[in-house]
């Protein structure tokens, strides 16, 4: 028998579900819908993270404008890369398979700044910003589909706006973790800096710096693993979880004609469409 909740889910998301029935929410899914939300919120502070890593690192390795917006580079490049294969993963193993892929290789790449800062070099931290962004792009092309076949289509653009909602918060908070924790605001100047060179102190000085970003991004690597861990506990709706097609049921998709020669394509419009 199948479950009443996915049942009642499966009422909400057919096009000729009564109006009273179109609630923006799922019905018995509230908790995967807003752990699916948070995660709007998580790539928030993400994002803005990044940029205060281009000002810290342009300090610490002492680069140049060009270098220190390889940070950047090194996102947006595994964003383009990473969208399509992850596209092909969800298309195979569900919108939850994806989630879960995405939680873990984000969080790997921000725990991979520890080993980064020891060994003290800008490719490793470029490389393990390439990870965080891969892990990034999977969660974006899982979580806003997934949040829009929550319910029914016609309601499908006020999910995601409730949960694209959360991304604000989240670049905030993101700008403040950095500014706080990651950003000392420190400016030697070329005295001072000759002066330290001159005492051997200046190459501890920038390894202190480097050292900063590690709290963080360990701390929200462990966070976002943890919330994986609590996805991989929590149920899904069967119809988005298990089906590999991932997309309404069966039923329900939109029949579309084919394609005719334009002198007769006018005799074969559909019946339900009439010219006004």
């Amino acid at each position: 028998m199948q479950p009443v909740a996915s049942t009642q889910l499966a009422e909400d998301s057919s096009p000729n579900a009564p109006h009273t029935q179109r609630s923006i929410f799922p019905t018995g899914y509230m908790l995967p819908f807003l752990l699916t939300t948070l995660i709007f919120f998580f790539w928030g502070v993400s994002n803005n993270l990044t940029d205060i890593l281009v000002q810290q690192f342009r300090k610490s390795f002492s680069l140049n404008l060009l270098q220190a917006q390889l940070v950047q580079t090194s996102v947006f490049l595994a964003y383009g890369t990473m969208a399509i294969p992850s596209a092909l993963l969800m298309r195979r193993f569900g919108y939850k398979a994806g989630l879960l892929c995405g939680l873990i290789v984000f969080g790997t790449g921000t725990l991979l700044f520890w080993p980064a800062a020891v060994v003290g070099l800008y490719a490793p931290f470029l490389c393990a910003l390439f990870v965080v962004g891969a892990g990034s792009s999977m969660l974006e092309t899982a979580a806003n589909p997934l949040i829009a076949h929550f319910g029914h289509p016609s309601t499908s653009a006020q999910r995601l706006n409730f949960a694209q909602a959360f991304n604000p918060p989240g670049t905030v908070t993101g700008v403040l973790i950095g500014t706080w924790f990651i950003f000392s605001g420190v400016e030697k100047t070329p005295a001072q800096i000759a002066a330290m060179q001159a005492s051997g102190t200046y190459v501890a000085y920038l390894h202190h710096e480097i050292l900063r970003v590690v709290p963080t991004y360990v701390g929200l690597g462990i966070v976002v693993l943890l919330l994986a861990a609590i996805i991989a506990r929590t149920t899904f709706p069967s119809s988005l979880d298990a089906s590999p097609a991932l997309t309404y049921p069966h039923a329900h998709r939109p029949h579309y004609l084919p394609l005719q020669p334009r002198s007769t394509a006018i005799s074969h419009v559909h019946p339900r469409f009439t010219l006004r």
